[in-house]
């Protein structure tokens, strides 16, 4: 695998640099969390998985799609869609169309027995938002699940615009191409050795955005939330790039195609 060419992640930078912004407003808000009530609907559970199912069962018997929510209340993103999600008129967006249940990630812990079995490898943003057609288990929004990172800049007419469309669509089509299918299972080869790293960046940041919020500050932790935000960000774009070029080339008629993969330098979690 060749590393990816600079060229083939410029789209992302703009995105990128919005997103490094919020979260950094994410992070001035944890200690504020408890003055800003609205939105605060992530309760820990023991069995987060069972509540997901217990929903999509419902979804299912309803005729309607499962929608899930992982996020956490001291996240100030995740609070404003948990608010908007319960006001008019996106509320009655989501009463009509789907089943909806708020799973804590509470302070960056795995979830990954709720996220696998839609076939995602790792949540890079809260909230992070799964569509899911519940009697196929499809999830039907995974090219834009992160996008709700910058809840708080989203406003409500865009909300409901983006929830009305998800809750129309049944189904995804999956690529047919023999070519697209290699490409699309080696980028997630790739983004598995990459959520593996980002797991690794949360329990060290988790545990030190704890302490922040009790009111003790670690004297490393904007060094290495830093760290883990950058990198998360660019490991999502650069998944969403591939991809893209992936469906580009196997458009224009290429064959045996070989994508450039990017290389990360070693982080700081990873070296001691």
């Amino acid at each position: 695998m060749k590393p990816l060419s600079l060229n083939a992640r410029t789209a992302f930078v703009r995105h990128g640099l919005l997103a490094g912004a919020v979260f950094l407003f994410a992070v001035a808000s944890v200690v504020n969390a408890e003055s800003d009530a609205d939105g605060q609907l992530y309760a820990a559970s023991e069995a987060p998985l069972m509540d997901v199912q217990h929903v999509l069962n419902a979804a299912a018997a309803n005729g309607k799609k499962g929608l899930i929510v992982l996020g956490a209340n001291w996240c100030h993103d995740s609070r404003a869609l948990a608010a908007r999600l319960k006001k008019s008129p996106l509320s009655d967006v989501v009463q009509t169309g789907y089943e909806l249940v708020f799973v804590d990630v509470g302070f960056y812990e795995d979830r990954s027995d709720v996220l696998r079995s839609f076939g995602v490898q790792q949540y890079y943003a809260t909230p992070t938002v799964l569509i899911v057609e519940p009697e196929s288990g499809q999830l039907l929004n995974d090219e834009d699940r992160h996008i709700w990172s910058n809840a708080y800049n989203i406003d409500m007419s865009s909300s409901v615009e983006y929830f009305e469309k998800w809750a129309a669509v049944d189904s995804i089509v999956e690529p047919v191409s023999d070519e697209l299918q290699r490409l699309y299972q080696e980028i997630k080869q790739f983004e598995s050795q990459q959520a593996s790293r980002v797991a690794g960046g949360y329990a060290v940041v988790g545990p030190m955005l704890k302490a922040l919020k009790e009111g003790n500050r670690p004297d490393d932790f904007r060094s290495r939330w830093d760290e883990l935000r950058d990198f998360r960000i660019r490991v999502w774009a650069d998944i969403r790039a591939l991809r893209e070029e992936a469906g580009r080339r196997v458009s224009a008629g290429e064959a045996d195609i070989e994508l450039e993969y990017p290389r990360y330098p070693a982080l700081s979690w990873e070296s001691n």
